[in-house]
């Protein structure tokens, strides 16, 4: 009972700080992005809810910690709420008397408010960028060789003519340095057809081979259904660590960032096409659960057999690392071209550059009532994907 109370523990406290983390940066874009142009910022909240504390600053912004420590916001002056619709009736009272109008975010030139409202996705990119260089310099990279040690019987793989011995060396057009770029490819491809080819004997060959759905282990604990090759790779390989020198991090995080970037919207294209499954879709239970198994495998080992400080080490690593890949998912969600989502505002500014006018309040509007029922039926997907994960899990 005590070991599950301690991970429930932990699990809970290592989700509040990854999704604390992620989005507060977030939000901290906007807020600085804000300064530059000269808006004023009411407040702004770590965490939703009831304030526990907090303090104005000497430019008047109210900052608070709330209740409810799962993300925060910033409200600017001329907000309704936290999510910067308008509040149509300060706004025209501060407009009719001319009263600090030049710091509300809503009477901004157009592209200055496009600045502030895209400050927030970038802030999650950089974020990631330096998470990722950072744990290129501390950490480094392990490659393994994508060495074939054994197929199994009546798999994709021994369908399409692997054999063992056999060495990945592209995958659909890429090169590849190591086996997991295979599997992370793989797992969302069940019945999608991929081309690899391999050195078999000094010659290249080129095979196609189409990954079948199975439940596996996700390595956290739990089961997902992945897509499954069926190739065992060999572990008589070497193991290669590279340390990234920490004058190339910089370069080395925007290419991590940007490999998760195009891995995400590789996903969201196929997901739209009809090509890939909702099923990998998760919210914040998923996140949560997510987390919480990081955090606990990160700890986990026999008394005595890690020291303290290795296993917080390994916590903090874990963390960052979910931390770099969840600022980048969460960059990429808000562009999204939904209203509600940063996406969705920027598509408005682009209308009224076009225009020379915004959308009228009606057609802005129903933007957000339809975007907030898009973003509902993403969250009953992703919460029942989450539950179906927790109910095996458990079971």
């Amino acid at each position: 009972m005590v070991d599950f109370l301690s991970s429930g523990l932990l699990s809970v406290l290592a989700f509040v700080a990854v999704i604390s983390f992620v989005v507060v940066i977030h939000e901290l874009g906007h807020y600085w992005a804000g300064r530059i142009c000269g808006v004023h910022a009411e407040a702004f909240s770590i965490g939703f809810g009831p304030g526990l504390f907090g303090w104005t600053d000497r430019l008047g912004t109210r900052w608070r910690v709330a209740a409810l420590p799962l993300g925060g916001y910033v409200r600017f002056r001329g907000d309704e709420n936290a999510a910067s619709a308008p509040d149509r009736e300060t706004l025209a009272a501060l407009k009719a008397s001319h009263a600090q109008a030049d710091t509300v975010f809503h009477f901004k030139p157009v592209w200055q408010r496009a600045f502030i409202v895209s400050a927030g996705p970038l802030a999650n990119f950089i974020l990631a960028i330096v998470l990722f260089g950072l744990l290129g310099a501390l950490r480094g990279e392990v490659r393994i060789e994508p060495v074939v040690g054994e197929i199994v019987a009546e798999s994709p793989a021994e369908a399409a003519g692997l054999q063992a011995g056999d060495v990945f060396v592209r995958m659909d057009g890429r090169e590849l340095e190591d086996r997991r770029e295979i599997m992370q490819h793989v797992m969302t491809r069940a019945g999608e057809p991929i081309d690899f080819v391999v050195e078999r004997n000094g010659a290249l060959v080129e095979i196609t081979a189409a990954p079948e759905r199975r439940m596996r282990p996700d390595g956290l604990g739990g089961e997902r259904a992945l897509g499954v090759l069926g190739v065992v790779f060999s572990n008589d390989v070497a193991v290669e660590r590279v340390r990234i020198p920490i004058w190339a991090a910089p370069a080395h995080g925007v290419e991590r960032t940007v490999e998760v970037v195009e891995m995400i919207v590789d996903y969201l294209a196929r997901l739209v096409t009809g090509r890939a499954s909702f099923e990998h879709v998760n919210g914040p239970l998923g996140i949560a659960t997510t987390a919480g198994q990081v955090a606990n495998n990160a700890v986990g080992g026999e008394a005595g057999e890690v020291g303290v400080g290795s296993r917080l080490l390994a916590l903090v690593l874990s963390l960052t690392a979910l931390s770099a890949l969840l600022s980048v998912a969460l960059g990429l969600m808000n562009l999204m071209p939904v209203p509600v989502l940063d996406g969705g505002h920027l598509v408005y500014y682009a209308y009224e550059a076009v225009a020379g006018r915004p959308p009228s309040p009606a057609v802005q509007e129903a933007g957000f009532k339809l975007g907030a029922g898009l973003l509902l039926c993403m969250f009953v997907v992703a919460t029942w994907n989450d539950l179906s994960y927790l109910r095996g899990l458990f079971s």
